[in-house]
């Protein structure tokens, strides 16, 4: 029997519900503790489908320009947020930009002929990105990698477990669903994905704000 039961769309529905429940924990501080354990797991999943998004698309120059397009947008929008709400703190999520310039390295890489400045800029834009030098960690793990599930999961195992005592080692348990991939994208959601995410951020902090003051 294989284990290999979930598409594409399968992880980005569970991995979207357990997003939610991250964040509630993070902008509702009275939440359970557990929100965030929970929340550990939620990133890795949607890094290693972005590498998948990537080495599937016909045209891998719009899929990151259509990132930076959704990241520019989400970075706009936070600001407008602080209009009424002044006095709270921006906005730091946005895995738009964090996809954008990690998958922009990866190409740059790639390439035949490598502008190793054009590299060193996207490695600083990534060092600042939600998730900083971890995210690019797993990402280039989950992109070089996946071919060979044994190195990978070797790989991730380790850079997730060297995390402790930080509660970020718990990013650990995302791997079985990762492994449970059958390769199939399944039904697309990703304008789904594109709309819900900031929306939801967007929705929280204004609740948080009212919770609290």
């Amino acid at each position: 029997m294989s284990l290999k039961i979930f598409s594409g769309f399968a992880l980005k529905v569970i991995g979207t519900l357990l997003m939610v429940i991250d964040h509630i924990g993070y902008f509702i501080p009275s939440s359970p503790a557990y929100f965030r354990w929970i929340g550990r797991i939620v990133a890795p999943m949607f890094f290693f489908l972005a590498t998948e998004g990537y080495d599937h698309t016909r045209d891998r120059n719009k899929y990151i320009k259509r990132l930076y397009i959704a990241a520019l947008v989400m970075f706009v929008g936070s600001i407008i947020l602080l209009i009424p709400f002044r006095e709270e703190a921006f906005i730091t999520n946005n895995i738009f930009f964090t996809l954008a310039v990690n998958l922009s390295l990866i190409k740059e890489i790639e390439k035949d002929e490598r502008n190793k400045l054009l590299i060193i800029i996207f490695i600083l834009l990534a060092l600042i990105a939600e998730g900083s030098f971890l995210a690019t960690t797993q990402i280039l793990i989950f992109y070089y990698l996946k071919q060979d599930k044994k190195k990978m999961s070797i790989a991730y195992v380790i850079t997730s477990l060297l995390l402790i005592p930080d509660v970020q080692w718990m990013q650990v348990f995302s791997l079985p669903f990762i492994l449970m991939y059958n390769g199939q994208r399944g039904t697309n959601i990703k304008k789904f994905f594109y709309i819900f995410y900031p929306a939801h951020i967007w929705m929280l902090f204004i609740i948080s704000h009212y919770m609290y003051h």
